[in-house]
């Protein structure tokens, strides 16, 4: 017997993840396109009897937490959406130009050499350049991004100027859409360098790890001196001359040593004019491995917590916003029906699928964490192997299939399962096993954690947190669609 107030069992299909508390009377559900929506105490345990209310089933309906006669055609295209990127061919290829580099940190996971080391074994030739040009442009992708490294890539300026060269020729009659951007830790970089990255809309990223006396405990020249004087020299005169071209987010490497310094160091690049930070755990890679330098992630996860804390009650008092690279990451995830380019930050991963690695020597790697790791993550040589080649190849997929988060039952069952973004490749550098466990792997430790924070700020309230998106105004509507910016009183 049924009621017109409810709709019953025999009319949809579940199409979620288990729900996970985020306050009192508040629970959050994620379909598997990455749509969340709020429920109830009373709305969610609907979800598991016979029958439920006929406007819950409606707004489940809309939003695909539930399969219908009516949407189940919308689910299949919002899931195809949702995996574009996945699917659409490499985007970012990582060309290292050189791995010479004038300074020594650390912890730099790259295997560098001294600036002095012989050129034809240390840069990337040209005869690899056209080898790594044609591979890229075999991605069916419409828009490849070249992501010049090192070392420090300005060192080989004359390669990185001939490689932009033969990009811009070749693309005279494909017409993809070009990006370029460069790493660098910005000492050596001149005028003229400066000047052709302006001229090529070349983006410039650059590490700083916080005040003279945080930055200069790990970032060191080969002679052992700190960087920091040089670095914020030239962030102060290339702000000036050459305005727009420098990253607004600096990328911020933080050890146990550093770690308890988070708010101090979120204040300094407050100080200097920085919109945005991104905080990245040290990583057991290169250097940290041969220094003996470990993080527990634990403890880097008390400090990055607090430091969240830190950043969204600063937003409250300031007429800016201030952000963190990763909750940004996670909150387009939330906001849009696309999965984010990011990535590190995918499920599965975007190893290969995403992003691909050219060594200075031709070495295809999966991913930019693999190049002290090449023995075991290394797919050959772009001199000898082609993008065809490599797609038809399961081995090519090894790390992102290991990634894919539902092949564990638990991570099945994780609500937080369509924003997951585990690392075969870091996973393999800490235990020796490439396979990330559920509740063991770093990543997912850390997905969990930051996940529960930002719901819980999207309940108790929710603009300070939308502050760390740029273009704020852009999401303040479609989040009260999702029922994020009254939820408090919902």
């Amino acid at each position: 017997m049924k009621v017109d107030t409810y709709r019953y069992l025999d009319e949809w299909i579940p199409n979620y993840y288990p729900a996970r508390k985020v306050s009192e009377d508040k629970y959050i559900r994620i379909s598997r396109v990455g749509t969340i929506t709020f429920l109830t105490r009373s709305e969610n345990v609907q979800l598991h009897e016979v029958f439920m209310d006929k406007e819950l089933y409606d707004r489940l309906e809309a939003s695909g937490h539930i399969i219908t006669a009516k949407n189940s055609d919308q689910v299949m295209n919002n899931l195809q959406t949702w995996y574009q990127r996945t699917f659409g061919g490499t985007e970012l290829h990582i060309v290292v130009l050189t791995r010479r580099c004038n300074l020594n940190c650390t912890y730099c996971h790259m295997n560098p050499v001294a600036p002095s080391a012989e050129l034809e074994s240390s840069d990337m030739q040209p005869h690899i350049q056209d080898a790594v040009i044609d591979f890229a442009f075999s991605s069916p992708s419409k828009s490849i991004i070249f992501e010049f490294q090192g070392g420090e890539a300005f060192l080989n300026f004359p390669g990185m100027m001939s490689f932009v060269e033969k990009v811009k020729n070749k693309n005279i009659n494909i017409r993809k859409n070009i990006e370029f951007a460069v790493t660098t830790n910005l000492t050596v970089i001149t005028d003229k360098q400066m000047q052709f990255c302006s001229d090529n809309g070349i983006r410039v990223s650059f590490s700083l790890n916080g005040s003279e006396a945080i930055h200069n405990r790990s970032r060191i020249t080969r002679q052992g001196y700190g960087s920091f004087d040089a670095v914020m020299k030239k962030i102060k005169y290339l702000r000036n001359e050459f305005p727009g071209v420098l990253s607004s987010s600096p990328l911020c490497v933080v050890s146990k040593d550093t770690a308890p310094y988070l708010k101090a160091t979120i204040d300094f690049f407050h100080e200097h004019g920085f919109k945005q930070i991104a905080i990245i755990p040290l990583n057991p890679l290169g250097h940290a491995r041969k220094n003996n330098l470990s993080f527990d992630i634990h403890d880097f996860l008390r400090h990055y917590i607090d430091a969240l804390n830190y950043i969204y009650e600063k937003n409250k008092t300031t007429n800016g916003y201030f952000s963190e690279r990763i909750v940004s990451v996670l909150l387009m995830k939330i906001l849009c029906k696309v999965d984010t380019s990011f990535v590190d930050w995918r499920n599965p991963c975007g190893n290969f699928g995403g992003a691909v690695v050219y060594d200075y020597d031709g070495e295809l790697l999966p991913a930019d964490e693999a190049r002290s790791l090449r023995h075991e993550f290394s797919l050959g040589n772009v001199m000898e192997r082609t993008y065809f080649d490599l797609i038809q190849d399961r081995n090519t997929f090894r790390t992102m299939n290991l990634s894919f988060r539902d092949r564990d039952s638990e991570c099945r069952e994780c609500p937080f399962n369509p924003y997951c973004g585990v690392s075969p490749i870091l996973n393999y550098a800490r235990t020796g096993d490439a396979t990330p466990k559920p509740n063991e792997s770093e990543e997912c430790l850390k997905t969990i954690a930051v996940l529960d924070w930002i719901f819980k700020k999207l309940v108790e309230d929710p603009l300070p947190l939308l502050q760390m998106l740029p273009e704020l105004n852009k999401f303040k509507e479609f989040s009260k669609q999702l029922h994020l910016m009254e939820v408090t009183t919902a």
